[in-house]
């Protein structure tokens, strides 16, 4: 009988030790509002170009540019108060842009007009020195 009691008590204290253990599982806490409303970090992109045209004025302009490469779809970007723009931009010039993508709207952070290649210079003909007697 000694045997059956001290089996009755182990197997109440193991029982016992389950539950306490059960009972003091940690709960998970939900995650802070700090991380999980991080805004995505804004991409800048960058093309190479000719402008195709240029529609409005000021911070309301509106630039459609073709890449130079012949596959490259015509981008339009559109200005905004800070962009910043450097040289003349007229329709035909080739011009380096930066942009970024707001609300799927390209927005032009700043773009800058190539300067104009001097006209290659012609073969001119020269005549030959006359032959020294």
């Amino acid at each position: 009988m000694k045997i059956g009691n001290t089996l009755a008590v182990l197997g109440t204290a193991a029982l016992l030790t389950a539950s306490m253990g059960l009972a003091q599982t940690k709960t998970t806490e939900p995650a802070k509002a700090s991380t999980a409303a991080k805004p995505a970090k804004a991409t800048t992109h960058v093309m190479t170009g000719t402008v195709d045209s240029i529609t409005g004025t000021g911070a309301a302009t509106t630039v459609v540019i073709k890449g130079s490469k012949s596959s490259d779809k015509p981008v339009t970007l559109a200005f905004d108060s800070a962009t910043t723009k450097t040289g003349e931009l007229v329709q035909g010039a080739k011009v380096n842009a930066h942009y970024r993508v707001d609300n799927g709207k390209n927005i032009a952070t700043s773009i800058t007009v190539e300067p104009a290649k001097p006209a290659a210079k012609s073969a001119t003909t020269t005549t030959p020195a006359p032959a020294k007697k």
